[in-house]
């Protein structure tokens, strides 16, 4: 049996400052092997605290409010590896069979476009809501597709999205809404053919106080 790791190829991502250290911050990663195949159960752990995880058959794992300070242990193999956190907001790691000492860095769409995409149910202790590509066929409009599969989530007539409610008589009520990590207004200025998914986070306090009424997550194909 070949015995992994004998190179990491960290990706420290520099995602938009969009979560703040308070609530639940997402932090997510994946682990590959050289072909790029995902390493499934492998056991994440944040040092000399209690918090883990494992990924999943696709080798993604989600954690919440990691700090810079912390440090990550994977265990492969039984053997033990630790990457210091940093400023990184997501990490892609590749296990190589090969002896070698190479670093590399790429971008990584999937980490980057999704923030919560990753993060496992019991670590979110916020609510949220998906919406796929497939849910969406059958509507030919973004807003109809939400008011009629999202529970308690309104779109208005000129696209705004309330998801809490009326909260504030004088403050906006309307949700945060992000387009392929960029804030536009309005789900109306999306075609929902160009649409491959939609998250509707009611708990936005990863994205800071701009989050305080939820964040629609929409993601482009």
């Amino acid at each position: 049996m070949k015995k992994f790791f004998c190179s990491i190829v960290v990706l420290l991502l520099a995602l938009p400052v969009l979560a703040q250290n308070e609530g639940a911050v997402p932090f997510n990663g994946v682990i590959v092997d050289v072909a790029g195949k995902g390493i499934k159960n492998v056991k994440v752990e944040v040092k000399n605290t209690s918090k883990y995880t494992k990924t999943d058959k696709q080798g993604r794992f989600g954690l919440t409010n990691i700090t810079p300070e912390d440090t990550l242990v994977f265990s492969i193999k039984r053997i033990r590896h630790e990457i210091e956190v940093g400023e990184a907001k997501s990490l892609r790691i590749v296990m190589a069979s090969e002896n070698t000492d190479e670093w590399k860095a790429s971008q990584d769409d999937e980490l980057v476009d999704f923030g919560f995409m990753y993060v496992k149910r019991r670590e979110f202790t916020g609510s949220a809501s998906g919406l796929t590509e497939e849910n969406l066929k059958g509507y030919t409009d973004l807003a109809e597709a939400i008011n009629a599969l999202v529970p308690n989530v309104t779109v208005s007539s000129d696209g705004s999205v309330s998801i809490r409610g009326q909260r504030s008589l004088v403050a906006s009520n309307n949700a945060m809404i992000l387009l392929n990590n960029q804030e536009i207004g309005s789900v109306l200025d999306v075609s929902i053919y160009d649409v491959k998914s939609v998250e509707i986070i009611k708990d936005g306090v990863g994205y800071g106080s701009r989050g305080a009424n939820g964040v629609v997550v929409i993601r482009t194909k």
